[in-house]
Protein backbone atom coordinates (compact mmCIF):
# COMPACT_ATOMS: atom_id res chain seq x y z
CA UNK A 1 0.00 0.00 0.00
CA UNK A 2 2.81 2.41 0.89
CA UNK A 3 4.67 1.49 -2.31
CA UNK A 4 1.58 2.20 -4.41
CA UNK A 5 1.10 5.54 -2.66
CA UNK A 6 4.67 6.59 -3.45
CA UNK A 7 4.28 5.73 -7.16
CA UNK A 8 0.99 7.53 -7.76
CA UNK A 9 0.65 11.33 -8.05
CA UNK A 10 -0.60 12.97 -4.87
CA UNK A 11 -3.88 14.20 -6.40
CA UNK A 12 -4.61 10.83 -8.02
CA UNK A 13 -3.93 9.07 -4.72
CA UNK A 14 -6.39 11.35 -2.92
CA UNK A 15 -9.07 10.61 -5.54
CA UNK A 16 -8.43 6.88 -5.24
CA UNK A 17 -8.51 7.03 -1.44
CA UNK A 18 -11.75 9.05 -1.42
CA UNK A 19 -13.42 6.74 -3.95
CA UNK A 20 -12.41 3.62 -2.03
CA UNK A 21 -13.72 5.10 1.22
CA UNK A 22 -17.06 6.00 -0.34
CA UNK A 23 -17.46 2.54 -1.89
CA UNK A 24 -16.72 0.87 1.45
CA UNK A 25 -19.16 3.18 3.22
CA UNK A 26 -21.92 2.37 0.72
CA UNK A 27 -21.17 -1.35 1.04
CA UNK A 28 -21.56 -1.18 4.82
CA UNK A 29 -24.43 1.30 5.17
CA UNK A 30 -26.31 0.47 1.96
CA UNK A 31 -27.91 -2.79 3.15
CA UNK A 32 -29.30 -1.11 6.28
CA UNK A 33 -30.90 1.70 4.27
CA UNK A 34 -32.26 -0.82 1.78
CA UNK A 35 -33.91 -2.84 4.54
CA UNK A 36 -35.45 0.30 6.07
CA UNK A 37 -36.67 1.52 2.67
CA UNK A 38 -38.10 -1.91 1.84
CA UNK A 39 -39.87 -2.02 5.20
CA UNK A 40 -41.31 1.49 4.76
CA UNK A 41 -42.34 0.77 1.16
CA UNK A 42 -44.20 -2.40 2.15
CA UNK A 43 -45.94 -0.56 4.98
CA UNK A 44 -47.75 1.48 2.31
CA UNK A 45 -48.91 -1.56 0.34
CA UNK A 46 -52.37 -3.11 0.55
CA UNK A 47 -52.25 -6.59 2.05
CA UNK A 48 -53.16 -8.29 -1.23
CA UNK A 49 -49.99 -6.84 -2.83
CA UNK A 50 -47.68 -7.61 0.09
CA UNK A 51 -46.50 -10.95 -1.29
CA UNK A 52 -45.95 -9.57 -4.80
CA UNK A 53 -42.43 -8.11 -4.53
CA UNK A 54 -42.37 -7.00 -8.16
CA UNK A 55 -45.20 -4.52 -7.62
CA UNK A 56 -43.73 -1.03 -7.32
CA UNK A 57 -46.59 1.10 -8.61
CA UNK A 58 -49.64 1.26 -6.35
CA UNK A 59 -51.67 3.77 -4.38
CA UNK A 60 -50.00 4.27 -0.97
CA UNK A 61 -52.13 3.25 2.01
CA UNK A 62 -51.32 5.57 4.91
CA UNK A 63 -54.23 3.97 6.73
CA UNK A 64 -51.83 1.28 7.97
CA UNK A 65 -50.15 3.91 10.14
CA UNK A 66 -53.39 5.42 11.38
CA UNK A 67 -54.73 1.96 12.25
CA UNK A 68 -51.58 1.14 14.22
CA UNK A 69 -51.77 4.44 16.10
CA UNK A 70 -55.48 4.21 16.86
CA UNK A 71 -55.93 0.49 17.51
CA UNK A 72 -52.78 -0.57 19.34
CA UNK A 73 -50.64 0.22 22.37
CA UNK A 74 -47.57 0.93 20.26
CA UNK A 75 -46.75 4.28 21.85
CA UNK A 76 -47.17 2.83 25.35
CA UNK A 77 -44.86 -0.01 24.34
CA UNK A 78 -42.30 2.48 22.99
CA UNK A 79 -42.42 4.26 26.35
CA UNK A 80 -41.81 0.90 28.04
CA UNK A 81 -38.77 0.38 25.81
CA UNK A 82 -37.46 3.86 26.60
CA UNK A 83 -37.78 3.23 30.34
CA UNK A 84 -36.27 -0.26 30.24
CA UNK A 85 -33.49 0.48 27.74
CA UNK A 86 -32.63 3.83 29.32
CA UNK A 87 -32.37 2.40 32.84
CA UNK A 88 -30.42 -0.68 31.72
CA UNK A 89 -28.07 1.57 29.75
CA UNK A 90 -27.38 3.93 32.67
CA UNK A 91 -26.72 1.05 35.07
CA UNK A 92 -24.58 -0.80 32.53
CA UNK A 93 -22.58 2.35 31.77
CA UNK A 94 -22.03 3.13 35.46
CA UNK A 95 -20.94 -0.42 36.26
CA UNK A 96 -18.78 -0.53 33.14
CA UNK A 97 -17.04 2.71 34.08
CA UNK A 98 -16.30 1.66 37.67
CA UNK A 99 -15.26 -1.87 36.70
CA UNK A 100 -12.97 -0.65 33.91
CA UNK A 101 -11.30 1.82 36.26
CA UNK A 102 -10.81 -0.88 38.89
CA UNK A 103 -9.36 -3.32 36.38
CA UNK A 104 -6.90 -0.87 34.80
CA UNK A 105 -5.73 0.83 37.99
CA UNK A 106 -5.51 -2.22 40.26
CA UNK A 107 -4.46 -4.81 37.64
CA UNK A 108 -7.47 -7.08 38.13
CA UNK A 109 -7.57 -8.77 34.71
CA UNK A 110 -9.17 -11.90 36.08
CA UNK A 111 -12.22 -9.87 37.10
CA UNK A 112 -12.84 -8.51 33.62
CA UNK A 113 -12.24 -11.90 32.06
CA UNK A 114 -14.87 -13.38 34.35
CA UNK A 115 -17.36 -10.70 33.34
CA UNK A 116 -16.64 -11.05 29.63
CA UNK A 117 -16.95 -14.83 29.79
CA UNK A 118 -20.65 -14.35 30.52
CA UNK A 119 -21.01 -12.97 26.99
CA UNK A 120 -19.84 -16.31 25.61
CA UNK A 121 -22.92 -17.99 27.06
CA UNK A 122 -26.04 -17.43 24.90
CA UNK A 123 -28.49 -15.64 27.15
CA UNK A 124 -31.31 -17.64 25.62
CA UNK A 125 -30.04 -20.65 27.60
CA UNK A 126 -30.81 -18.72 30.81
CA UNK A 127 -34.42 -17.96 29.90
CA UNK A 128 -35.90 -20.94 31.77
CA UNK A 129 -33.87 -20.31 34.97
CA UNK A 130 -34.74 -16.61 34.69
CA UNK A 131 -38.43 -17.43 34.36
CA UNK A 132 -38.42 -19.82 37.35
CA UNK A 133 -36.58 -17.36 39.61
CA UNK A 134 -38.72 -14.44 38.45
CA UNK A 135 -41.91 -16.36 39.12
CA UNK A 136 -40.72 -17.15 42.65
CA UNK A 137 -39.74 -13.52 43.30
CA UNK A 138 -42.81 -12.03 41.62
CA UNK A 139 -40.77 -10.22 38.95
CA UNK A 140 -42.56 -11.65 35.92
CA UNK A 141 -44.31 -9.04 33.75
CA UNK A 142 -42.62 -6.13 35.54
CA UNK A 143 -40.32 -3.34 34.37
CA UNK A 144 -37.81 -4.17 37.11
CA UNK A 145 -37.58 -7.79 36.00
CA UNK A 146 -36.87 -6.93 32.37
CA UNK A 147 -34.33 -4.26 33.36
CA UNK A 148 -32.44 -6.77 35.53
CA UNK A 149 -32.41 -9.24 32.65
CA UNK A 150 -31.11 -6.60 30.23
CA UNK A 151 -28.18 -5.93 32.57
CA UNK A 152 -26.82 -9.29 31.42
CA UNK A 153 -26.31 -7.55 28.07
CA UNK A 154 -25.38 -3.98 28.99
CA UNK A 155 -22.92 -4.53 31.87
CA UNK A 156 -20.46 -6.88 30.08
CA UNK A 157 -20.67 -4.75 26.94
CA UNK A 158 -20.10 -1.57 28.95
CA UNK A 159 -17.04 -3.08 30.63
CA UNK A 160 -15.62 -4.30 27.33
CA UNK A 161 -15.95 -0.96 25.54
CA UNK A 162 -14.99 1.34 28.44
CA UNK A 163 -11.86 -0.67 29.24
CA UNK A 164 -10.01 0.73 26.23
CA UNK A 165 -10.98 4.33 26.98
CA UNK A 166 -9.90 4.17 30.62
CA UNK A 167 -6.55 2.60 29.65
CA UNK A 168 -5.88 5.55 27.32
CA UNK A 169 -6.08 8.05 30.19
CA UNK A 170 -2.55 8.61 31.59
CA UNK A 171 -2.15 7.72 35.24
CA UNK A 172 0.17 10.70 35.63
CA UNK A 173 -2.86 13.02 35.54
CA UNK A 174 -4.32 11.30 38.60
CA UNK A 175 -0.96 11.29 40.35
CA UNK A 176 -0.68 15.04 39.78
CA UNK A 177 -4.12 15.48 41.34
CA UNK A 178 -3.08 13.40 44.34
CA UNK A 179 -0.03 15.61 44.83
CA UNK A 180 -2.35 18.63 44.85
CA UNK A 181 -4.30 17.04 47.71
CA UNK A 182 -7.14 15.31 45.85
CA UNK A 183 -8.28 11.88 46.97
CA UNK A 184 -8.57 8.94 44.58
CA UNK A 185 -12.34 9.45 44.42
CA UNK A 186 -11.98 13.16 43.64
CA UNK A 187 -9.39 12.43 40.97
CA UNK A 188 -11.70 9.85 39.44
CA UNK A 189 -14.71 12.17 39.17
CA UNK A 190 -12.77 15.31 38.21
CA UNK A 191 -10.25 13.81 35.79
CA UNK A 192 -11.12 10.31 34.62
CA UNK A 193 -14.84 10.82 34.10
CA UNK A 194 -14.58 14.06 32.04
CA UNK A 195 -11.79 12.64 29.88
CA UNK A 196 -13.75 9.45 29.21
CA UNK A 197 -16.94 11.34 28.25
CA UNK A 198 -16.67 10.57 24.49
CA UNK A 199 -16.29 6.88 25.26
CA UNK A 200 -19.21 7.01 27.68
CA UNK A 201 -21.45 8.50 24.99
CA UNK A 202 -20.47 5.85 22.45
CA UNK A 203 -20.91 3.06 25.01
CA UNK A 204 -24.30 4.39 26.10
CA UNK A 205 -25.62 4.53 22.54
CA UNK A 206 -24.47 1.01 21.71
CA UNK A 207 -25.84 -0.40 24.98
CA UNK A 208 -29.14 1.40 24.36
CA UNK A 209 -29.45 -0.05 20.86
CA UNK A 210 -28.69 -3.59 22.05
CA UNK A 211 -31.22 -3.26 24.86
CA UNK A 212 -33.85 -1.64 22.63
CA UNK A 213 -33.60 -4.36 20.00
CA UNK A 214 -33.73 -7.26 22.45
CA UNK A 215 -36.81 -9.35 21.79
CA UNK A 216 -36.61 -12.72 23.50
CA UNK A 217 -36.01 -11.55 27.08
CA UNK A 218 -38.86 -9.05 26.87
CA UNK A 219 -41.24 -11.58 25.33
CA UNK A 220 -40.58 -14.39 27.83
CA UNK A 221 -40.20 -12.34 31.00
CA UNK A 222 -42.57 -9.48 30.23
CA UNK A 223 -45.05 -10.93 27.77
CA UNK A 224 -47.73 -8.66 26.42
CA UNK A 225 -48.41 -7.10 29.84
CA UNK A 226 -45.16 -5.10 29.82
CA UNK A 227 -44.54 -5.29 26.09
CA UNK A 228 -41.56 -3.46 24.63
CA UNK A 229 -41.39 -2.05 21.11
CA UNK A 230 -40.11 -5.26 19.42
CA UNK A 231 -42.77 -7.32 21.20
CA UNK A 232 -45.39 -4.85 20.02
CA UNK A 233 -44.34 -5.48 16.41
CA UNK A 234 -44.49 -9.22 17.03
CA UNK A 235 -48.20 -8.92 17.83
CA UNK A 236 -48.87 -8.21 14.16
CA UNK A 237 -47.46 -11.60 13.16
CA UNK A 238 -50.98 -12.84 13.88
CA UNK A 239 -53.04 -12.28 10.67
CA UNK A 240 -56.04 -11.30 12.80
CA UNK A 241 -54.06 -8.48 14.42
CA UNK A 242 -54.10 -6.26 11.35
CA UNK A 243 -52.16 -7.74 8.46
CA UNK A 244 -48.69 -7.47 6.99
CA UNK A 245 -48.98 -3.80 6.10
CA UNK A 246 -49.64 -2.82 9.70
CA UNK A 247 -46.76 -5.01 10.87
CA UNK A 248 -44.39 -3.14 8.54
CA UNK A 249 -45.85 0.19 9.67
CA UNK A 250 -45.29 -0.71 13.32
CA UNK A 251 -41.73 -1.88 12.57
CA UNK A 252 -40.99 1.40 10.80
CA UNK A 253 -42.32 3.46 13.71
CA UNK A 254 -40.27 1.43 16.19
CA UNK A 255 -37.08 2.02 14.18
CA UNK A 256 -37.49 5.80 13.98
CA UNK A 257 -36.70 6.72 17.65
CA UNK A 258 -33.30 5.00 17.65
CA UNK A 259 -32.51 6.44 14.22
CA UNK A 260 -33.10 10.01 15.37
CA UNK A 261 -31.23 9.49 18.65
CA UNK A 262 -28.14 8.28 16.78
CA UNK A 263 -28.54 11.03 14.16
CA UNK A 264 -28.72 13.72 16.85
CA UNK A 265 -25.44 12.73 18.49
CA UNK A 266 -23.58 11.17 15.58
CA UNK A 267 -20.60 13.51 16.03
CA UNK A 268 -20.17 12.51 19.67
CA UNK A 269 -20.64 8.85 18.75
CA UNK A 270 -17.98 9.03 16.03
CA UNK A 271 -15.59 10.91 18.31
CA UNK A 272 -16.07 8.33 21.03
CA UNK A 273 -15.49 5.35 18.77
CA UNK A 274 -12.34 6.85 17.23
CA UNK A 275 -10.75 8.31 20.38
CA UNK A 276 -10.48 5.02 22.23
CA UNK A 277 -9.88 1.40 21.48
CA UNK A 278 -10.78 -2.04 22.72
CA UNK A 279 -7.74 -3.63 24.27
CA UNK A 280 -7.47 -7.08 25.68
Amino acid sequence: MVLLKNRLPKRLWKVLEFTTTQIMMIAVVGPFFFVFFYMFWNSLKPDYLFFEPGTWIFEPMWSNYTDVIENSDLFANIVNSLIISGTATLIGLFCGLLTSYTVTRFNMRKLVMGILLTRMIPYITALVPFWIVYKYLGLLNTHVGIILAHLVITIPFGVWIMLGFIEDIPRELEEAAWIDGASRTEAFWRIVVPLSAPGMIATAILCFIFSWNNFMLALVLGGFDVATAPVSVYKYADPEAGGSGQMMAAATMVTIPVFFIVLAIQKQLTAGLTSGGVKG
